[in-house]
C-alpha cells in the first residue's frame, strides 16, 4: 500500500469510504466527550465570572479537575502512563473545548502546546521529572515562542542562549510577548539561538533567577486566560533541560503548531455548533410581530448559514484527523520511529491541518457575528451570552498562525511540492480537458459529489494560468501574495465542500430518503457557498492575468464546471426549520 500523501485531494478522485466523520466515532470517544460537557456544565458554567475575572483560587481547583478527567492524559503514549488517544478522539476531546468557557484556554493551552513538546521531544530523564506532573495537574505548562518582533515569523527571535564557561548552563536573555499561562505556569517550553543563530528549544522553570513575567494583558476576549509578557536577563538553564538539539527547535516549534492547528479546526467547530444551538433556541423563544423570529425567513438563512458553516467546518476537522491518523497508524505498521512517524505525517499534512484551522475559525467568527446579530439589541449587552461570543472568536484568526500566513503556508507548499514532484498538480493542469456541458442544475446527492470535481478544475485552471503568467520568483515575490492567497482559498473551499458532501454521501448513498435528508440540504448549502467563494476569487485572478478574449473564454470555461445554486432558499429554510424541531443541531438519523 503506498503511503498516503498531503493535498492529493487536488488530483486524485476521493470516494465517500475514504473520509472519517464525527460519526465514525466509537464509545470511547463518545464517553470522553460527554464526560468534558459534564464537567462543564456542572463545575465550570456556574462560575464563568470568576473565571473571567482570572481568579486563580477557582481556576486551579477546576485546572486540577480537568487533570481528573484524563484531558492531560489524552495524548501521552501509554508508555508514559498516558491514554495514548487517536487524533480523531482527540479532535472529539477539541470540538468540546468550547464548553468550558474562560477555562478552555488555560487547560488547553497547557494539554497542546505546553505538554506536547515534552511528549515528543523530551528526553527519559526529562519525562521523568516533568510528565507525570503535568498530566495530574500539577505544574501548568505554557509556550514560550512569540517576541515583540517575532510574531508570524518565528525564526526570527532575538532570546539568545549561550554556554556558560563551564559547560552546565545555557545562559538565556530577551523577551517574550503573548504567552498563553504565563501568569500562572511553573513550566515553559522556551525557544532561543544558542550564540545567536541556532533556533533551539528549552525546558524553563518558573523560579529560575532572572524570570520576570508581566502583568496580566487586557484582552478583547478570552478573559479568563492568563496571557503576559516575560523578561529573561541572565537566566540560566541547566543543559540537561535543552529540549531536542541544539537547532533543531524549528521541529519542536513546527510539530507543535501542525498539531495545534488541526486540533484548532475542531475547537472552532464545537465553539461554532455551540453558539448555533443557544442562538437557535432563543430565535425559537424570542417573539416579534406575534410569532417567533425563527419562522421569519432572513433569520432562517441566517440559522441554516451558522449551521452550514459549522457542519462544513466539522467536516473538514474530522477528515483531516482521520487522515493524520491512518498515516501514523500505516507508519507505524511498517515499524517507523515513533518520533519521526509524527514529524513526517504532520509536516505531510501541514496544507490539510492548516485549511482546518483557517475553515474552522472564520466558521467560527462568522457564526458569532451571525449570532449577534439574531439576538439584535440583546446581542450587545454583557448579560446575554453573544457579546461573550463575538469577542472569544476573533482571537481564533490570529494564534496558532494568522489566516494569512495559514494561506500563504498552503499555497507555497502546493507549489514546492509540484516543483519536487512530490503532488502531480503539473500533470493535471496539463491534462486537463475543456468541459463537455454546461453547468447542472441537478442538486441530487450524486451530482453535487461529482461536481467537487468541477471545483478542482477550476484550481487546475486558475494555477496554469498562474503559472503561465508568473514564474517562481515572481509568485513568491512579497507584492504577489495576493495570487498564493487567491489559490490558497480556491483550494480550501474545494475541500471544504468536498469534505462535507463525502460525508454525507458515506451516510445517505443508496438511501431513498437520502435526498430529502437535512444534511443533505446542508452540503447544498456548504458546496453552493463554496462555489461563490471560488467564483469570486477566480474571477478576480483571471481578470489580473488575462484581457479582451482570452479572459472571456477563461471565464466562461470556470463557469461551466462551477454548478448553479439552485434551491437554496429552499434548503435554507429545510434546515431552520429542522434546527429548530431539534433544539439547535442537525442530528444524524440512524441509518
Amino acid at each position: 500500500m503506498p503511503q498516503a500523501r498531503g493535498a492529493r485531494f487536488l488530483v486524485d478522485v476521493v470516494e465517500p469510504q475514504d473520509v472519517v466523520c464525527p460519526e465514525d466515532m466509537g464509545d470511547d470517544e463518545r464517553l470522553l466527550m460527554r464526560s468534558i460537557r459534564e464537567f462543564a456544565e456542572q463545575e465550570v458554567a456556574p462560575l464563568l465570572d470568576e473565571i473571567d475575572r482570572r481568579d486563580i483560587e477557582v481556576i486551579r481547583p477546576l485546572f486540577k479537575k480537568a487533570a481528573d478527567l484524563g484531558i492531560f492524559m489524552a495524548e501521552v503514549p501509554e508508555t508514559h502512563g498516558g491514554l495514548g488517544l487517536s487524533p480523531l478522539a482527540v479532535a472529539g476531546m477539541n470540538e468540546c473545548r468550547s464548553h468550558l468557557g474562560g477555562l478552555a484556554s488555560t487547560v488547553f493551552a497547557h494539554q497542546g502546546i505546553g505538554t506536547i513538546p515534552l511528549i515528543n521531544f523530551g528526553t527519559p530523564a526529562q519525562i521523568d521529572r516533568y510528565l507525570e506532573r503535568c498530566m495530574r495537574g500539577e505544574l501548568m505548562a505554557a509556550f514560550a515562542l512569540t517576541e515583540p518582533e517575532a510574531g508570524s515569523d518565528a525564526m526570527s527571535i532575538r532570546t539568545t542562549a549561550v554556554l556558560n564557561p563551564e559547560k552546565t548552563h545555557y545562559v538565556v536573555n530577551g523577551s517574550k510577548q503573548w504567552i498563553t499561562n504565563a501568569g500562572w505556569a511553573d513550566l515553559f517550553i522556551l525557544f532561543a539561538k544558542v550564540d545567536g543563530a541556532a533556533f533551539s528549544a528549552f525546558l524553563l522553570e518558573r523560579d529560575t533567577p532572572g524570570v520576570t513575567v508581566g502583568p496580566h494583558e487586557r484582552l478583547l476576549g478570552l478573559q479568563g486566560s492568563s496571557v503576559c509578557a516575560m523578561q529573561l536577563d541572565d537566566v540560566a538553564i541547566p543543559v540537561d533541560n535543552l529540549l531536542g538539539a541544539v537547532g533543531q527547535g524549528h521541529r519542536v516549534a513546527l510539530c507543535t503548531l501542525n498539531v495545534g492547528r488541526m486540533k484548532m479546526g475542531a475547537n472552532c467547530a464545537g465553539s461554532a455548533k455551540k453558539i448555533l444551538a443557544t442562538t437557535t433556541r432563543y430565535a425559537a423563544d424570542r417573539r416579534q410581530f406575534g410569532r417567533p423570529i425563527a419562522e421569519f425567513g432572513l433569520i432562517q438563512r441566517k440559522l441554516a448559514d451558522m449551521a452550514a458553516r459549522a457542519y462544513g467546518a466539522e467536516s473538514v476537522a474530522y477528515r483531516t484527523a482521520g487522515l493524520v491518523y491512518a498515516a501514523i497508524e500505516d507508519l507505524g505498521r511498517r515499524g517507523a520511529d515513533a518520533l519521526d512517524v509524527k514529524l513526517r505525517t504532520f509536516a505531510e499534512f501541514s496544507v490539510e491541518c492548516a485549511m482546518a484551522k483557517v475553515i474552522g475559525s472564520e466558521a467560527y467568527h462568522a457564526a458569532a457575528d451571525d449570532a449577534l446579530q439574531v439576538y439584535g439589541g440583546y446581542g450587545f449587552s454583557e448579560e446575554y451570552p453573544a457579546a461573550r461570543w463575538y469577542r472569544d472568536s476573533r482571537i481564533t484568526r490570529i494564534y496558532e498562525g494568522t489566516s494569512e500566513i495559514c494561506r500563504l503556508g498552503i499555497a507555497k507548499t502546493l507549489l514546492k511540492r509540484a516543483d519536487r514532484g512530490e503532488l502531480a498538480l503539473r500533470d493535471a493542469v496539463a491534462g486537463l480537458s475543456a468541459p463537455r456541458d454546461p453547468a447542472s442544475r441537478d442538486t441530487s446527492l450524486a451530482a453535487l459529489r461529482a461536481r467537487t470535481g468541477g471545483l478542482k478544475r477550476v484550481f487546475l485552471f486558475v494555477l496554469g494560468e498562474v503559472w503561465d503568467t508568473l514564474d517562481a520568483a515572481r509568485l513568491l515575490d512579497p507584492a504577489h501574495q495576493p495570487y498564493l492567497a487567491g489559490l490558497a482559498d480556491i483550494a480550501m473551499e474545494t475541500y471544504l465542500a468536498e469534505s462535507t458532501v463525502l460525508r454525507v454521501s458515506k451516510r445517505w448513498d443508496g438511501r431513498p430518503d437520502g435526498e430529502s435528508a437535512a444534511e443533505t440540504a446542508l452540503a447544498r448549502i456548504v458546496l453552493f457557498r463554496s462555489t461563490e467563494r471560488i467564483r469570486r476569487e477566480a474571477t478576480e485572478l483571471l481578470g489580473s492575468l488575462l484581457d479582451g478574449d482570452r479572459l472571456t473564454a477563461a471565464l466562461e470555461r470556470t463557469a461551466a464546471w462551477l454548478p448553479v445554486p439552485v434551491g437554496l432558499v429552499d434548503s435554507r429554510a429545510h434546515v431552520a426549520r429542522e434546527l429548530v424541531a431539534l433544539g439547535g443541531w442537525v442530528q444524524p438519523a440512524a441509518p
